[in-house]
């Protein structure tokens, strides 16, 4: 596990500067505090950076890493989980190996297979590799987006980075908002494809190669996306729940490969229960879980359910309890490490766990999964059920299907101050779903994944957004195009799997795995998923959904029956969540207030700072309710305090 970054001149002027890439390996310096090393290739065309945290094979493995000849160099973030298997058959086909590590398979792969390596490879990975031979440069990520990579291309040179930070080691690289996906992050709360809310920086895509060519223009290879269900024979529920156990246990098999000690993040959730049930099987001695929790007692709080999981699995337990003010200073931390804005409350939570676990261990299995895979969320059954409205009595409703029903334009605006009076109760969440029936299939389709109306609304967009933002947003249509362009990705026949791989697509690569990567790595610990093997997601994707959707997650209970608790079984989904309704409203509302009203802080250029301030003082006096909406509105500024000022530092 480590962070990557480099210097590749694709002009091949020999122009690539050693020195920039050891300023950019500083910046991530908490990826791999163990050590560094660089490559500077002999036309001096490339520079290949690493900062290394030593998982597997700890005392060899220092990188670069090299083929048999020396004629191909790689720079390597992640785990192969199945190196042990590989390398047999690479040591079959004569190839020789300078270290006992993992990352060391990849350069045999690509000498066996070329471009169609990616197949063999069982694991999380960013790397980077130049082949002096083929005059070729390949730079990848995972199936999944485990790990990520950060581009930016200038004056014919590409520089990347496993953290966009690094790449300002570069003074020359700008330093801006880009406006034109602005709107993207405010409906979302965090960003969707491969542009960044920083001009001219893009992230690499999950399962695609950035490769450069002599002779050759620059281009993107494809090597895995979410599967479309095979036509295999039809599937019995019994068989489906036992093969979802096998496959989940060898995969936590696999994950459980370290020469370093390992533990587990432990909610009071199935997710997290399944993989410490298949641990304790597997591991010798006890298994060490973490968990965090609040001093506020609300139903965001895991504690007592993690401790009763841990006290059945007989596990060395340890729990992280934070206050708001614990979380405020964990916000600060979390905005620097995220590189761009995710307004995901529980991420900060997570990065506060993180540094609680890195004083025992340097490696955490996690249950992140078991939703986007097996149907535990929301949207798995409400968007088959928009198209359902949609082909019914959303014709029926009047105004015409590219505006939708009139009605909703007018009392769009008091949705805010509805979701404070208990006495309307659920109007305002029906509301959008009526609206939602009436419109073209990709905007019903966005405005219900992003909870357009329920949180951000065209109604907020006329009041907040300045005319420079209403401009970017009109004229780009980043967040129309780009959503669309997943859901063409993301179509299946069946509307349940269409559900499955946009959350997939969306939700899963553009936060929860980002934020995942960035928070433990910040404190020097390598988080792995073993539900995102990809044997499993082929798996996963093939389980009709006639079996998957009969209840929540149900083929991940019913696999996991005779290893998991009653109790922890038949608990209903609760999600990982963080009190801020509660704290934003209370003990952290002075500091909100500082921030978000400081008539001088850098969003209020591109907002409309009077309308802004009205919202925001209309939440404060109980008027509206619009606490997503304010840490939104939050994490941009403090990002924005971090990282477009020019005067502000970008070390940790």
């Amino acid at each position: 596990m480590c962070g990557i970054c480099g210097v590749v001149d694709i002009r091949k002027h020999g122009r690539a500067e050693p020195a920039r890439v050891r300023g950019m390996a500083d910046r991530i310096r908490h990826r791999g505090p163990d050590g560094d090393g660089f490559y500077d290739s002999p036309d001096h065309n490339a520079v290949l950076g690493s900062r290394r945290l030593s998982i597997i094979d700890v005392e060899g493995s220092d990188q670069p890493l090299y083929n048999e000849d020396r004629s191909i160099a790689m720079v390597f973030n992640g785990e192969i989980y199945n190196y042990r298997e590989l390398r047999r058959e690479l040591l079959r086909r004569n190839h020789t190996f300078w270290t006992e590590g993992d990352g060391e398979n990849i350069i045999h792969l690509y000498e066996e297979y070329g471009l169609n390596l990616f197949s063999q490879l069982r694991g999380m990975y960013a790397f980077a590799l130049w082949d002096t031979r083929n005059k070729r440069f390949v730079l990848a990520i995972d199936h999944i987006g485990m790990k990520q990579l950060y581009l930016h291309e200038r004056d014919g040179m590409l520089h990347f980075a496993s953290e966009a930070k690094a790449l300002f080691a570069d003074p020359a690289t700008p330093r801006e908002i880009n406006l034109d996906v602005l709107d993207t992050y405010m409906s979302f709360g965090y960003m969707i494809g491969e542009e960044t809310l920083f001009k001219g920086i893009t992230r690499l895509m999950p399962g695609h190669a950035y490769v450069v060519e002599a002779g050759r223009e620059t281009y993107m290879h494809p090597f895995w996306e979410f599967p479309q269900p095979s036509t295999k024979a039809a599937q019995t529920t019994g068989t489906v729940y036992k093969e979802a156990g096998d496959l989940l246990a060898d995969s936590v098999r696999l994950h459980l490969r370290s020469d370093v000690p390992l533990g587990l993040f432990l909610s009071g959730g199935i997710d997290s229960a399944a993989i410490l049930g298949l641990m304790s099987k597997e591991a010798s001695g006890r298994v060490k879980t973490y968990t965090v929790g609040y001093e506020t007692d609300t139903p965001d709080n895991e504690l007592l359910h993690a401790r009763r999981i841990a006290e059945h699995f007989q596990t060395d337990h340890h729990e992280r309890v934070i206050s708001a003010h614990d979380w405020w200073d964990g916000l600060q931390k979390a905005v620097y490490h995220h590189d761009e804005p995710i307004a995901n409350s529980s991420a900060v939570s997570l990065l506060l766990l993180a540094e609680h676990t890195a004083r025992d261990v340097k490696v955490v299995l996690t249950g992140l999964g078991g939703d986007e895979l097996f149907g535990g969320y929301p949207a798995h059954t409400n968007l088959p059920q928009l198209l359902k409205n949609q082909e019914s009595w959303g014709k029926l409703l009047g105004g015409g299907r590219d505006e939708g029903w009139p009605l909703f334009g007018n009392i769009e605006e008091y949705y805010p101050a509805m979701k404070r009076f208990r006495i309307i109760g659920a109007l305002p969440t029906y509301l959008p779903r009526v609206q939602q029936a009436t419109l073209p299939r990709d905007e019903a389709i966005r405005r219900m994944m992003s909870f357009d109306g329920l949180v951000f609304s065209d109604a907020l967009r006329d009041q907040l957004y300045g005319d420079d933002l209403k401009a970017a947003w009109t004229n780009a249509q980043h967040k129309e195009r780009t959503y669309s362009s997943i859901i063409a990705r993301s179509w299946r026949d069946d509307p349940y799997n269409t559900a499955q791989a946009l959350v997939i697509n969306t939700w899963l690569t553009g936060n929860a795995l980002l934020h995942t990567d960035k928070v433990t790595m910040a404190a020097s610990l390598e988080a792995r998923v073993p539900m995102f093997d990809p044997t499993l997601l082929k798996f996963a994707a093939n389980v009709p959904s006639d079996i998957r959707m009969k209840s929540n997650k149900v083929v991940l209970r019913e696999a996991m029956r005779s290893l998991i608790p009653e109790f922890a079984l038949e608990r209903p989904k609760q999600p990982f969540s963080t009190p801020i309704h509660h704290w934003f409203d209370n003990e952290l509302s002075p500091r909100m207030r500082e921030v978000l009203l400081d008539p001088n802080n850098v969003i209020s250029g591109i907002f409309q700072r009077d309308n802004m301030t009205a919202l925001l003082n209309d939440h404060f006096r109980g008027k509206t309710s619009q606490v997503e909406v304010m840490f939104r509105l939050l994490t941009l500024e403090l990002w924005a305090q971090r990282f477009i000022k020019e005067t502000a530092p970008l070390q940790a």
